[in-house]
């Protein structure tokens, strides 16, 4: 039988036609088979790792007082409502008494602690905190005859913003008069660690407690009662250009004690000096 080369032509064509769309189908089928299982299995793995970062957060516990009190173990979290995430980074346990006159402070221990997570307003607190006092850049300033709103643009300028994290010092300790009359006495009014980290501790403490003393020297206060105990806690931020890594030194200066009716000079100030673990 003749068969018409032109129409031979045509039916291979058409053959080749049929041939290469089913390729492609097959080839698009078995693509879409494969993006489906890739993306499922990379679904699922982010879908695992979201699961476990919550998981992390969820354990870290919520507390409503201050967060510091609750940690206990290097690496341990927690986080304070309305303030921030606490993670410790250093304790040094010391429960030592050290005696100037009738005046009896027991140290208790040392922390280095890491704030993070923190909101814009207590950001903005802690910010007042870092730079210089006004009482350093009246220091500074004073002779420049500058006016008091000059130096208080002058102390303004020192301050740094406080950025996504920043580590402190805290102190706590107790107190206690055992004298038979009232005294005028702060158990540490300046002090220093590493033996060259310095802060005078009216100015710079930023947490209030029991035996807490902000503002000036000459600031009045309440005096000590006979046989009064106070709990003492004191803050003091990191400077994060000084990248300490550990805490090796302690040393603390009292203010003197003063007799809390006549104002009298009773015994003069004096400094203790530790090693820390």
């Amino acid at each position: 039988m003749y068969v018409n080369k032109k129409e031979k032509r045509d039916v291979t064509k058409k053959l080749l036609v049929i041939v290469i769309s089913a390729m492609l189908i097959f080839l698009i089928g078995i693509l879409t088979v494969c993006y489906f299982f890739i993306y499922s299995s990379s679904e699922n793995h982010i879908t695992e790792k979201e699961e476990k970062k919550n998981i992390k957060e969820e354990a870290i516990p919520i507390v409503d007082a201050y967060g510091g009190n609750y940690l206990h173990t290097t690496g341990q979290k927690v986080r304070q409502k309305d303030w921030g995430t606490f993670t410790l980074q250093q304790i040094s346990p010391i429960n030592k008494t050290f005696k100037i006159s009738t005046m009896v402070i027991q140290l208790k221990e040392i922390k280095m602690i890491k704030l993070s997570q923190m909101n814009e307003e207590k950001k903005a607190e802690l910010k007042e905190f870092t730079g210089l006092s006004f009482a350093e850049t009246y220091a500074l300033y004073y002779k420049d005859n500058l006016s008091i709103e000059e130096i208080y643009e002058k102390e303004a300028l020192t301050k740094s913003d406080i950025g996504k994290e920043i580590t402190y010092i805290e102190i706590s300790y107790t107190v206690e008069n055992t004298s038979s009359n009232e005294l005028q006495f702060f158990s540490m009014e300046n002090v220093s660690f590493n033996k060259y980290l310095h802060y005078n501790v009216p100015e710079k403490n930023f947490i209030y407690s029991g035996d807490t003393l902000i503002g000036t020297k000459s600031v009045s206060r309440i005096d000590n009662k006979s046989n009064e105990a106070r709990e003492g806690l004191i803050g003091l931020l990191l400077d994060p250009d000084k990248n300490i890594d550990k805490l090796t030194s302690f040393s603390f200066t009292t203010s003197d004690i003063l007799d809390g009716d006549s104002h009298e000079l009773l015994t003069k100030a004096k400094t203790f000096t530790i090693s820390l673990n």
